[in-house]
C-alpha cells in the first residue's frame, strides 16, 4: 500500500482512505472543513453534481482557509482593523 496523501493545496495528510475521481484524495480534517464551508455559506447542494463542483473548487484552497483564525462577525473584523 503506498501512501495517499491529501490532494489539498497545503495540506499535509498522508493514509487518506477517500478517494473522489476528479479530484483526489480527500483527508478527514478537509472533508471537515468542506462540510463547515457549506454551512458557514447557506450551501444546500443535494445532487452529486453539486457537491462535486463545489468540492473541486475548495480543494483548490489552502488548508486552513476557511476556519483559519478565531470566529468572528464580519463586522468585528472589520472594526479591529479600523485605523482610529
Amino acid at each position: 500500500m503506498g501512501v495517499m496523501s491529501c490532494s489539498r493545496r497545503g495540506c499535509e495528510s498522508i493514509m487518506c482512505d477517500t478517494l473522489i475521481d476528479s479530484v483526489g484524495y480527500v483527508c478527514s480534517y478537509c472533508q471537515e472543513e468542506f462540510k463547515d464551508y457549506l454551512t458557514e455559506n447557506n450551501f444546500q447542494l443535494q445532487h452529486e453534481g453539486e457537491i462535486e463542483r463545489e468540492l473541486i473548487k475548495f480543494m483548490k484552497t489552502d488548508k486552513n482557509s476557511f476556519t483559519k483564525g478565531k470566529k468572528i462577525s464580519v463586522d468585528t473584523f472589520f472594526d479591529q482593523r479600523r485605523k482610529h
